[in-house]
């Protein structure tokens, strides 16, 4: 079972002041590289989705990609949007997707989306939720799912839950709330340090 790992960095960072929040710092290690030392021993490749500094990020692998044109500004689903043509996600049987800034993730991650994914076998999509509330935007998916997303975005729509929901996403229970805390600004830095 081949599971490929997609990091969200391609957002704004408008509430860390317009920075790349893939690339700010924690505990003396960039954001996207807690993810990636988390995911590394969960999957057989790492790509990242990123609209700024490509370079920076080639230097951790070299699967790196901005989204497409017409998918630019369009939020996270772009970066979905952007990923159902590439080939080497095709090869997988399964896609991890991850934001890069969800710096806790778990080591079992992938394991218990696998266990469910077997015991579900006619469904494609699964999310992360915990017993507090439904993360999103920690998905495992079949790559082939995401050919729905160009038509999902031309509709106007733009949400992760919405596409999910149109993909029948089924949720998978993990225990601990704090594997799944977003740093999205300082006030979230501050409020759970890294």
């Amino acid at each position: 079972m081949t599971v490929s790992a997609l990091i969200m960095a391609g957002g704004e960072g408008r509430r860390m002041g317009g920075k790349d929040k893939g690339l700010m710092m924690c505990q003396g290690k960039a954001f996207v590289d807690h993810v990636i030392d988390a995911l590394r021993p969960q999957v057989d490749n790492i790509a990242i989705s990123a609209n700024r500094n490509i370079e920076e990020y080639a230097k951790r692998t070299p699967h790196v990609f901005a989204d497409a044109r017409q998918w630019q500004g369009l939020g996270p689903l772009a970066a979905l949007g952007t990923a159902a043509s590439d080939i080497q996600f095709a090869k997988a049987d399964w896609l991890l997707i991850v934001p890069c800034d969800t710096l806790r993730l778990p080591p079992d991650l992938v394991e218990r989306f696998l266990q469910t994914a077997g015991k579900s076998f006619s469904t494609h999509a699964f999310y992360a939720e915990t017993p507090m509330k439904q993360h999103y935007s920690v998905m495992f998916v079949r790559p082939q799912t995401l050919q729905s997303t160009p038509a999902y975005l031309q509709t106007g729509l733009r949400t992760m839950r919405g596409w999910l929901e149109q993909e029948h996403a089924l949720p998978v229970t993990f225990p601990l709330e704090e594997a799944f805390v977003n740093y999205n600004s300082p006030q979230d830095m501050a409020a759970v340090p890294c």
